[in-house]
Parts: structure tokens; sequence; C-alpha cells
């Protein structure tokens, strides 16, 4: 989980207590001035942390990681490499399984693939959040098993009715789906998933006219 936008952790800052500082991503303002162009650079991107930039590490960032006086030798930059090399796989299926559309879209690339093997239909980022968010009833998730790559990782996840939030369904439903993730700096760019059920996409997505077949 990142803590600051360039790399700082927080919780082994010295000015946490001393200057009873929130964190950068929490405050508008930090305490040693008006603004910090770091931060201000970071967010007006809409980066979480510098790690995301495709400019990263970018001149601004090193020049206050090897500054003289408050740098740290270059320490926040391998810390914003790690961060974005990492991916909250538990997150990642609750907002899948919650159809959270604003949270959902922060785990891609902007160009990424997403593939439904068994439908035969492959999405963009917009076709695939408008399939997942508009999936009729309410729905939950677990994750059963993880195995990491070299380029990403696979995730078998089992994705559930909400019983309570479905009062209006009689029978129980779960579906086990296993997909295979490529990650590159901390986000999907490729996405191939494969549900337990198989057959040609429902007629509520088919009237969505989005996505197209595979092969």
């Amino acid at each position: 989980m990142f803590e600051s936008r360039c790399g700082i952790k927080c919780n082994e800052c010295e000015y946490r207590d001393q200057m009873n500082c929130q964190g950068c991503i929490e405050i508008h303002k930090p305490f040693w001035g008006d603004s910090c162009p770091v931060k201000d650079c970071c967010e007006g991107r809409g980066h979480d942390h510098c790690g995301l930039c495709l400019e990263f590490p970018c001149q601004l960032l090193t020049q206050f990681a090897y500054d003289k006086e408050q740098g740290d030798n270059g320490k926040r930059i391998e810390t914003c490499r790690n961060w974005a090399n990492s991916f909250d796989v538990l997150a990642f299926v609750q907002a899948v399984a919650s159809q959270n559309d604003d949270a959902l879209r922060k785990y891609f690339t902007p160009d990424a693939t997403i593939c439904w093997h068994g439908s035969n239909e492959q999405f963009n980022v917009d076709e695939y959040i408008r399939a997942n968010c508009e999936y009729p009833g309410k729905w939950n998730g677990t994750v059963e098993r993880i195995e990491y790559m070299s380029n990403g990782l696979v995730i078998v996840s089992k994705i559930f009715s909400d019983s309570e939030a479905n009062e209006a369904h009689e029978a129980y439903e779960a579906h086990y789906v296993t997909a295979f993730a490529t990650v590159s700096n901390g986000k999907i760019s490729r996405l191939d998933e494969y549900y337990s059920e198989c057959g040609e996409a429902p007629a509520w997505r088919k009237e969505m006219k989005i996505g197209k077949p595979i092969v």
C-alpha cells in the first residue's frame, strides 16, 4: 500500500510526529511550504504515486530524491518502483464483485485488452467496465488461489450472488473464475478470464453492442 506521492514511507519519517503531519495523501498543504511540486504534479496527472507515471523517474522526483539536505539518496524512487510493481489482488477482486466503476478502472492501463473466453468476447477497458458493472444482480467474491508469474499473476476466485441483496433471487449462484493477468507498472495490460460456465453472450449484453469476438 502506497503511503505518499513521492515514495517517502510516512511510518519511517521523523517529521510525522514532530510536525503532526498526516502525510501528503491526506493533506492539501504541506507543513514545509505553500505547496509541494512533486505532490502537485503527481495528483495533477491523476496518479496515486510517482511510480505509476510514464515519465518515472522524472527530473523533478530525482532532484528531490538526491537533494543534499532533504533527499534520501534515491530510496524513495526505489520505493515508488516497488509500489508500482505490486498489485492488490484482493482489492481488485472486490472491485469486480462489487461492480465499482471508479475503483475498477484504476487497475487497468488505458489500452488494456480483456477477454472472456467462455463467451468469446473481447473488450477494451470501457467496454469491460460496462459489461461488469451493468451485470444484473448484486455480487460478492473471494480469492481462492494466487500464483505469481514473471509478467503477472494467475487468480482463481469465486464470484457468488449476494443472497441478502438479491432477495428476489431464489437460487444461490456461484461461479469460479480463473484469470491470467499481465501486469505492467502495477496495472493490468491484458486480462484473460475463464469462467466455470461457457456459452454465448446473454441477450442483455448483445443489446449493449460492445466488444468483439476473440477469434
